[in-house]
């Protein structure tokens, strides 16, 4: 059997060859053939070296008068406090609906009633209610969230074995003992899967966001220079887009080995 640094070493090369093996189609897609024409024209798919460039030039001189870190910065900032928030508010929510069957009975028909609804739409009611400025964005977010973390954390808590709780009751364990050494331990895994889904929902929700009503963040960074045919800048915007969301979910990965490291090792 291979073992754990083995694996991961193998894995990183699986990495390393899946991105290298997408950066040789690109420059396959745009290197100029025997007649020097590419195969994809420039302004629907700029070369790798004229993204590079043009992602030195924002570095240096911005966009629209605000620095490329200032945009990067506004929208972690609007996707930080919305995810936090999120967290804060639907998991502990979620284990007390799938500890309680009351408040279950509760809280999970309107959960689940707006769990389908198109959260983008209803963002010109949020900006008629809250305004044009950074709530409307964030509450955007958390209502693309909160059903997943909540409903995510209920099932990880009625997913717990119950033979588990009834060995703690049977040595005498107080609830709140068994919430705290056997529960809330047994659904981690299951928030932890949840909270990495919801970064990629999240980034995605953030580039809506910054679609209306709004003049900084990367999102409107390339859509405003879609309008004006800049590709490379457009594709500078996604890359950074794709960037910050995978980097993010490593910070997960990260910390959910740190935290769970039991994880795929119970009997």
């Amino acid at each position: 059997m291979t073992t754990r640094p083995a694996g991961m070493r193998r894995s990183r090369w699986i990495n390393l060859a899946s991105f290298a093996a997408l950066l040789i189609v690109w420059v396959a897609l745009t290197a100029p053939l025997i007649h020097g024409k590419p195969l994809v024209a420039p302004l629907f798919l700029p070369a790798p070296g004229s993204v590079w460039d043009t992602f030195l030039t924002l570095m240096k001189s911005g966009y629209q008068g605000k620095s490329l870190w200032y945009h990067i910065g506004i929208s972690l900032f609007r996707f930080g406090i919305g995810f936090a928030l999120t967290v804060v508010l639907a998991v502990p929510l979620g284990l007390w609906m799938g500890m309680n069957e009351t408040v279950k009975a509760v809280l999970d028909p309107p959960i689940e009633i707006t769990r389908p609804m198109p959260k983008l739409a209803l963002l010109p009611l949020l900006i008629i209610w809250f305004g044009i400025g950074e709530v409307a964005k964030i509450v955007i977010i958390m209502l693309a969230l909160f059903p997943i973390l909540s409903i995510s954390a209920m099932q990880a808590v009625r997913g717990v074995g119950r033979r588990k709780v009834q060995a703690a009751m049977a040595l005498g364990a107080s609830r709140s003992m068994i919430f705290r050494r056997v529960i809330f331990p047994a659904s981690l895994p299951g928030i932890f899967t949840s909270l990495r889904v919801s970064i990629g929902i999240g980034v995605t929700m953030l580039v809506g966001a910054e679609m209306i009503a709004t003049n900084s963040g990367i999102a409107y960074m390339a859509m405003s220079a879609s309008d004006f045919l800049l590709t490379n800048v457009v594709i500078v915007g996604a890359l950074i887009m794709a960037v910050l969301g995978y980097s993010l979910d490593l910070v997960a990965r990260a910390l959910e080995d740190r935290i769970v490291h039991w994880g795929g090792k119970e009997g």
